[in-house]
């Protein structure tokens, strides 16, 4: 008969063996299927901890939507004001998304005398913040 394979995989007769070569039909060892099942175990943990990563980072990127509406709602509402905003700092606090925020605005003259740049921060108590410049006509 012609070995084919390893020749550590052959059985020989004189060992009390009966004649036959290791093969896919004869199944995995035991020691082969615990090292897969480890393999596949670190595997799990790490697909685990990254669906955690992205629970906190889907979370924590709404908190900054939210904020950002919010500094756009401040935009709206001064740019839709007739009266321009007076110059200096302000701060205020303001309830959107069942979350309350912190705005400063600060309101500066520009290079151009007709035009006044508005600065406003949003930060949320979560975490979330955004910042948003805008301008608008001094008169």
């Amino acid at each position: 008969m012609k070995r084919r394979g390893f020749s550590c995989s052959w059985r020989p007769k004189e060992n009390g063996f009966t004649s036959s070569w290791r093969s896919a039909e004869n199944g995995f060892t035991l020691l082969e299927m615990l090292v897969a099942l480890a393999v596949l175990a670190m595997a799990a943990l790490a697909l685990v901890r990254l669906d955690a990563f992205t629970v906190r980072s889907s979370a924590a990127l709404n908190s900054n939507a939210v904020a950002m509406i919010v500094a756009n709602n401040v935009a709206t509402t001064y740019l839709t004001d007739p009266a321009p905003p007076t110059i200096g700092n302000n701060a205020a606090s303001v309830a959107n998304g069942g979350v309350n925020w912190r705005v400063a605005t600060r309101v500066a003259a520009t290079a151009d005398p007709g035009l006044l740049r508005i600065d406003i921060r949003v930060d949320g108590v979560g975490g979330g913040h955004a910042t948003l410049t805008t301008i608008r006509p001094a008169a």
